[in-house]
């Protein structure tokens, strides 16, 4: 049976580009899906690429991650919760249920299919240019919650208007409204700050939402595992409820482009530089990193930042140091 070289995105789901196995194992989708793809991030800010990564490498990174997890809720390493749930004030941040988790920086966990993956460094590079490079490499661990995320976006500074930044989003379980799929606003990537509550706060004025529910409301997309999803870093999108037992991890590895001169880095020990330079090779990207030395490295306790800004306009993340959910990321 031939599978489709795309799935047309309804009023309410993404686009959804399928590959093939032997376009998958290779690492080059047919030029137009290429194409599909490309075009459905400039129109709608997101894309889905389905079957990119092998099923039974997500399986493996899956099992591996939840050990960390538990960890983590056990009070070992750096603990994270995203603050972004509606009744954060009230309740903490952990009552949102979104853990941010630094997956394992060990040589045997580093796929380059996941951390460096060709089909996703290719439309990456061919919206941003050439060498795209990774400055965040962590996950959104949602554990079971009744509490959804405000609507936002991933920035909260004065930026460019245009595409700099995409973040490379895989699930290692299969994903749909009744676990936890995230809310997307589809074509909302062309917005501004002007759209925000204020500056230097990620959340969506109301007003601004409602009028554009006006026009496209949300939709809650089903992904399967292996799926890579690209998100311009600018779509508005809102963490949902786990009603579920099921701990849902979600890669987000962010891309830059190479002009754009984030200033993130990765800690990473001095042994792992023969396996960075390989992914770096493999994907055609690079991966910013700080090398530390190995003795007492835990990836576990690397602290969250969330200073997505480039190092050549280093007023605009200064300009919002006074907000109180800036400081001390």
């Amino acid at each position: 049976m031939a599978v489709p070289a795309s799935t047309p995105a309804p009023a309410d789901a993404p686009k959804v580009v399928t590959l093939t196995d032997e376009e998958r194992d290779s690492g080059v989708m047919a030029d137009k899906k290429l194409y599909d793809a490309i075009e459905a991030f400039f129109t709608e800010g997101l894309v889905v690429i389905e079957n990119a990564i092998d099923v039974a490498i997500i399986d493996k990174l899956n099992e591996r991650m939840l050990q960390d997890t538990r960890k983590l809720l056990s009070g070992e390493g750096e603990v994270h919760f995203n603050h972004l749930n509606q009744n954060a004030a009230t309740k903490g941040s952990a009552a949102g249920g979104n853990l941010s988790q630094v997956p394992p920086l060990e040589k045997e966990w580093l796929f380059p299919e996941v951390y460096a993956n060709k089909h996703g460094a290719r439309v990456v590079s061919n919206i941003l240019g050439p060498r795209p490079e990774v400055h965040f490499i962590r996950s959104n661990t949602l554990l079971a919650t009744d509490e959804r995320q405000l609507v936002h976006a991933d920035l909260r500074f004065e930026h460019p208007e245009h595409p700099f930044a995409i973040a490379l989003n895989t699930c290692l379980i299969d994903v749909g409204p009744e676990n936890g799929s995230t809310e997307i606003w589809l074509g909302t990537q062309n917005t501004n700050l002007d759209d925000h509550r204020e500056l230097g706060e990620p959340m969506i004025a109301e007003e601004k939402l409602e009028a554009r529910r006006k026009v496209r409301g949300p939709c809650y997309p089903r992904l399967k595992k292996g799926s890579i999803v690209l998100r311009d870093l600018r779509l508005w999108h809102a963490g949902m409820p786990n009603p579920t037992n099921d701990v849902r991890i979600m890669l987000a590895i962010v891309y830059y482009a190479a002009w754009y001169k984030n200033g993130v880095v990765t800690p990473m020990p001095e042994s792992l530089k023969p396996t960075i330079e390989a992914l770096e090779e493999y994907g055609q990207i690079k991966i910013a990193t700080e090398w530390v030395p190995d003795e007492g490295y835990n990836y576990l306790n690397i602290k969250f930042s969330n200073n997505f800004s480039s190092t050549l306009t280093p007023w605009v993340w200064e300009k919002i140091q006074h907000i109180r959910t800036v400081k001390g990321y």
